[in-house]
This record gives C-alpha cells, structure tokens and sequence, in this order.
C-alpha cells in the first residue's frame, strides 16, 4: 500500500482554515450606561487600512437601552444609511433610506463595529468584567488602553479614559482588523 504524504492535505487545512486565525467576537460589556446618558450624536471616520478602499465618514446617533444598544448611520446630510443593533450578544445592520444591498462593503462587518465601538465608549472597568475568564484583557498603559486576545495585540484606543457620554475626540487603530476609527463629537450648533 502506498503512503501519501500529509503535508499537503496539512497545508490545504491551513489555508482554508485563516479565516480562523482571526480573534473570535469578544465578549461585550453588560454594563448600562443609562445612568450616565441615553443618547449621544458623533461623527464616525471608518478608514480602512486598504488604500483601495475609501474612507467614510458618518454621523451617529447611539441610543443606550438597558445593556444594548443601537446606532443609526447618517450621511453627512443626514440620509439615514443604516442602524447598527447591538443586544444580547447579537448584532446586525437594519436597513435605512437604501438598500443594504447597495453599500456593498462600504462599512465593516456589523459584529466588527460593534465590538470596537463597545471597546471605545465603555469604561475600562465594564470591559475588564466582561472579559473575565476569556482569553481577552483590556490594559492601560501610556494613555490607551490596549485590547489583547491569547495576549496578542488586536487594538489600541486613545485616549484610555473614553466613556459614551464624554464629549471628547476617540481614535482606535485596529491593525488586525484592517481599519482605525475615530469617533468625535459633533461641533454644538448655535440658535441665535
């Protein structure tokens, strides 16, 4: 009987599993924020590391409710693109004003966005419970905070101390993921 060798069948199993290599949906915080605000107005800036790939800005009203929460996207002239929903452990797109169909990839998996945006507005406190006893941790150490999974790197935000009702400037470098977020305040309009 003839053997057959088992690296290819090996290296096969490797290509086809590197999606895999990927970090898993981290855990999201349980934590409401209610008690600090309910909802919040923000200029999104998506940039993707592909410089094939545009870079999008939106603006964003995220609405609490209980430990969930959802985010409606806007264009910069308020056409309503999407809202993002984020609860129980789930989160997906909702089609806006335009078919979901038609933004193609212009936005980044639902479950992405929704990790990285509970990773910049939550306290370090509420992502450090909802990490516990998984392979992720949230650290700070030069005035970020850092994102690990297994004890790799997967994302740095500054500045360490964001929170969701802060009114401050957030910016996110996700290398592994394939985008840097920035997340402002929208600038008060006057009524005068």
């Amino acid at each position: 009987m003839k053997r057959r060798p088992v690296w290819p069948a090996a290296c096969l199993a490797l290509l086809l599993g590197g999606c895999s290599l990927a970090p898993p949906l981290p855990p999201a915080p349980r934590q409401s924020l209610a008690a600090t605000a309910t909802t919040v107005q923000r200029r999104i800036s998506l940039m993707p590391d592909d410089t094939r790939r545009a870079p999008r800005t939106l603006l964003a009203v995220l609405r609490v409710r209980g430990a969930g929460w959802r985010a409606a996207f806007l264009t910069p002239y308020g056409q309503r693109l999407v809202t993002l929903i984020h609860e129980d452990g789930d989160s997906r797109y909702r089609e806006g004003d335009v078919p979901l169909a038609t933004l193609g990839d212009t936005l980044p998996p639902a479950d992405w966005l929704a990790a990285r945006l509970d990773w910049c507005l939550w306290p370090v406190a509420a992502l450090q419970a909802a990490f516990d006893g998984t392979p992720w941790t949230v650290d700070v150490a030069d005035g970020a905070r850092i994102i690990r999974h297994h004890g790799r790197t997967v994302a740095r935000i500054t500045p360490a101390d964001a929170e969701f009702a802060r009114a401050e400037t957030v910016r996110l470098d996700d290398r592994r993921g394939g985008y840097r977020l920035r997340i402002s305040p929208l600038p008060e309009t006057s009524h005068e």
